[in-house]
């Protein structure tokens, strides 16, 4: 009777049918403890947002797991407990903890599915693509050998993020495709596992700036994911970064923000990535205030830094800009992708304080970043680069990469960066073409203007205005 009672709640609980659920667990309980009554009843807390209760139903759950001997179990609670710490309670030392449980609990067992599961919970502690793709790797192997699907599909999602972020677009998103299609198809059983799959196939979408398949995807959600509460929010904060580097900000900042608030009802520790998007686009429009007021609590994370260099730039202080450029590049893989943001900045703050030939060595490095990836984007940024340390080197090939910079950006469909780069052509030109400086110059400030980008508006209406162009003037504050 207990058995059928445990697989009457997880069929409703597949279905959301919360009550019927809850009704056939709690009876299976009255006749004793019960860990898979337990865990059921946490699922059914999560899918209605009673966080506390699912954490505390399902850390007895793994107590009897242990006791048991159900290893496997226990070490699936652990994996959960890992995450919910990280991204509820945002305790990142209570998540490592778990996570060490989740380890520990299957030392000395034969190898089984439980060890490619564990295997998954090492993706989100790793920044590097490289070893990320060897987890997916590791954690599809032992999947296939044990038949576990959820683990498969959800192994082959991280899989084809890891090859979007390492430059393989075309293949990653193939796999992330078809991870998405078998959960359509109702391949895959676990609402995490699903939750996780969308959650990589945004963040792909985000790296590789595919709107188009972020807009079809992100459309289903709701249809097949019954934990959205997660789920949506996550998909929103990299929807909105497509469309902050797409310039449709107004777009991105309803994103953004709607993502902060459902952040703010649950899984607070996530909240700082939209926080993180939204403040990247105040500094875009010139929000500077606003911006710092959002990295309040992050300012340890990467981008944050980043911004804070950017702001220190845009207020005059360039030793701190420098400084903080250097600290955004140090330790950086040579062959991440990742890193080219803090290499960028590390060009334009040695630049700014005369450090030519460090600045070569960080364009010559973003170049070999930018070969390793094949990314366009990067190629782009690299091109910009280049031309950027070209003319303060006098070297007359800069006109050359600056108009090959702004061609590429403006395929991708990136204005910001286009526009950045016609105003860096601008001022090559300004000295031996001066009416083409002001046509390229003209048209930057427009692409400023229409986005909103109120400190490029007045660097452009600057350099206009050095050239003679008495109309321009400064972007109105």
């Amino acid at each position: 009777a207990r058995d059928d009672l445990l697989r009457g709640g997880e069929r409703a609980i597949a279905a959301a049918a919360c009550e019927t659920a809850r009704a056939c667990l709690e009876r299976a309980l009255e006749e004793g403890d019960s860990p898979d009554a337990l865990t059921g009843l946490s699922k059914v807390a999560m899918i209605e947002r009673e966080y506390e209760r699912a954490i505390e139903l399902r850390e007895r759950a793994f107590d009897l797991y242990k006791a048991a001997g159900q290893l496997a179990r226990a070490s699936d609670s652990a994996s959960w407990l890992t995450f919910m710490y990280a991204t509820y309670h945002g305790n990142f030392s209570a998540a490592l903890g778990w996570k060490e449980r989740a380890a520990s609990v299957l030392d000395g067992t034969e190898e089984s599915a439980a060890h490619g599961w564990l295997t998954l919970l090492q993706a989100p502690f790793s920044r590097d693509p490289a070893e990320r793709e060897q987890l997916a790797v590791s954690a599809l192997a032992i999947a296939r050998r044990f038949g576990d699907v959820d683990l498969e599909i959800e192994a082959l999602s991280l899989l084809g993020e890891a090859h979007v972020i390492g430059g393989r677009v075309g293949a990653g998103m193939r796999l992330l495709d078809e991870a998405i299609a078998a959960v359509t198809a109702g391949r895959v059983r676990d609402h995490f596992a699903m939750g996780e799959i969308y959650c990589r196939l945004l963040s792909a979408c985000e790296a590789a700036l595919d709107v188009r398949r972020a807009t079809d995807w992100l459309s289903m959600v709701d249809r097949y994911v019954v934990w959205t509460d997660f789920v949506r929010p996550t998909c929103r904060t990299h929807y909105g970064g497509i469309l902050v580097a797409l310039g449709r900000w107004a777009e991105a900042e309803a994103e953004l923000l709607a993502a902060i608030e459902g952040f703010d009802r649950g899984y607070r520790g996530d909240r700082m990535f939209a926080a993180l998007r939204l403040a990247d686009l105040r500094v875009r429009q010139g929000r500077v205030e606003e911006a710092e007021r959002l990295l309040e609590g992050g300012e340890w994370h990467p981008t944050a830094r980043r911004l804070a260099a950017t702001i220190a730039l845009a207020r005059g202080d360039v030793a701190l800009a420098s400084e903080l450029g250097e600290l955004c590049a140090e330790g950086s893989a040579l062959a991440d992708p990742t890193c080219a943001p803090a290499l960028e900045l590390l060009i334009v703050t040695r630049l700014a304080i005369g450090d030519v030939a460090a600045a070569r060595e960080a364009a010559e490095r973003l170049a070999a970043v930018a070969r390793a990836s094949r990314l366009e984007r990067l190629e782009a940024c690299a091109a910009l680069a280049e031309g950027r340390v070209a003319a303060a080197e006098g070297d007359e090939r800069a006109v050359g990469q600056l108009k090959r910079a702004v061609e590429l950006f403006a395929s991708l469909e990136l204005p910001l960066d286009a526009a950045r780069a016609q105003l860096e052509l601008a001022r090559t030109l300004a000295a031996s073409a001066p009416a083409a400086a002001v046509r390229e110059g003209k048209l930057a400030l427009a692409t400023f203007e229409r986005l909103g980008a109120l400190p490029d508006a007045d660097a452009a209406a600057g350099l206009l205005r050095g050239l003679g162009v008495a109309a321009a003037r400064a972007w109105p504050r």
